[in-house]
């Protein structure tokens, strides 16, 4: 289904089937005029370029042995290895970006072999940064020269600048009544939920935030403790209420957008701190202590509990805590954010750096702003964007 700024693909596998409790959100959201939609989980339904459709283990996070979730490794670099022209090189850690000075091009990457400490250099008429956002960054200011003392490409003085992540804060967690005491079964699944509420405040006046958020669900039997630790009681008794309430327990978060601001950044420690293998550290500068994401969570937190209470779930006791500090949710982006003003961004809309166009930046790093969605899609489509853009300027000589 088509929602605003969530648009069905109509050109994708279909959606897993919800598990029963996201049926009840589902229901119970609507009656508030909200609208769940299938989560983009970039897991196979069915098989699709001879890879096996997804077996419902639900150990995603730690590997797929069938390649039916999507992962680099798993899809992309079997592919890579019967290229002609690609030749990967394991524990090399790169660390500097070379610079011809008299051309002002990047000509390759100097790294260091991790098994025998020694370093090593790699030419290219052009170098492609995707190393993590924090990795890409260190680099970049590992890589300052006369030209640019800041760090390379950092002319626009904004590397490093305007981390972000997601507004985010502890789940609310709950039951549905209707679901307790039924057998147990293996609701795992591909790994996540099949659902989620995409942003849907728009248009609505709001003095106290900008932007939005979104919502996930997760429900069902599924690997760990359930509602266990936030029930009362020891012995048998909390035993059978925990076996009980297992194949009935919900819980519902949510990720709310995360600003660029000035005061939240990353530069190379002052003190000298380096990593094993002698290469400068960063240290990071951060207050998650303002206005628009408290204002947020309290928003937020109301709206969950409201569509539990709707979807008829009794909703746990929980206390509001304070929105993580960045770093905590593995969503992080900016540091070399995208623009078309030299003077306040690095890269361009191609994500190429303002300052040497043969050098590009093609992990979250590159974002301006970060919408409550999640960002390995939109890191990869950005990336095959950018790619089919150094193709072309290859095709015409350009570089």
């Amino acid at each position: 289904e088509d929602v605003y700024n969530s648009p069905a693909n109509k050109n994708i596998l279909p959606a897993f089937r919800p598990r029963c409790g996201e049926w009840l959100i589902k229901k119970g959201a609507a009656k508030l005029g909200i609208k769940t939609v299938a989560f983009p989980l970039a897991v196979l339904s069915k098989p699709y370029d001879n890879r096996l459709a997804c077996h419902y283990c639900g150990a995603c996070n730690f590997g797929c042995d069938t390649a039916s979730r999507f992962s680099t490794l798993e899809v992309l670099f079997p592919k890579l290895q019967k290229m002609n022209n690609f030749t990967p090189r394991t524990n090399a850690v790169a660390h500097r970006i070379l610079l011809d000075a008299s051309t002002g091009k990047a000509r390759g990457v100097s790294f260091i072999d991790a098994t025998n400490k020694l370093e090593y250099e790699a030419y290219g008429k052009t170098v492609v940064l995707g190393a993590s956002m924090v990795e890409s960054i260190r680099i970049l200011f590992n890589s300052r020269t006369p030209e640019f003392p800041q760090g390379l490409a950092n002319s626009s003085g904004t590397l490093g600048r305007y981390l972000m992540e997601h507004v985010a804060f502890n789940d609310i967690e709950g039951f549905f009544p209707q679901l307790a005491g039924r057998p147990s079964t293996n609701d795992d699944g591909p790994g996540a939920n099949s659902l989620y509420i995409p942003r849907y405040n728009y248009g609505r006046k709001n003095d106290k935030f900008l932007r939005g958020y979104r919502f996930t669900f997760y429900t069902g039997c599924g690997m760990g403790p359930g509602p266990g630790s936030h029930l009362p009681g020891f012995g048998s008794a909390y035993k059978k209420r925990i076996k009980e309430l297992y194949p009935a327990a919900v819980s519902i978060g949510g990720y709310g957008e995360g600003l660029p601001f000035d005061w939240n950044y990353v530069e190379i420690d002052s003190h000298g701190l380096t990593d094993r293998y002698g290469i400068p550290q960063v240290r990071f500068h951060t207050n998650a202590e303002y206005d628009h994401a408290f204002a947020m969570r309290d928003e937020m937190y109301g709206q969950m509990e409201e569509i539990l209470k709707a979807s008829g779930a009794e909703v746990l006791p929980y206390e509001k805590k304070n929105p993580y500090p960045l770093g905590s949710v593995t969503h992080e982006a900016g540091g070399a954010r995208m623009g078309d003003d030299p003077k306040t961004s690095v890269l361009d809309k191609w994500n190429c750096c303002h300052d040497i166009k043969n050098l590009l930046v093609v992990d979250a790093a590159c974002f301006a702003s970060h919408p409550e969605k999640s960002v390995t899609l939109t890191i990869m489509a950005l990336a095959l964007r950018a790619s089919e853009h150094l193709a072309e300027e290859i095709r015409l000589g350009d570089v």
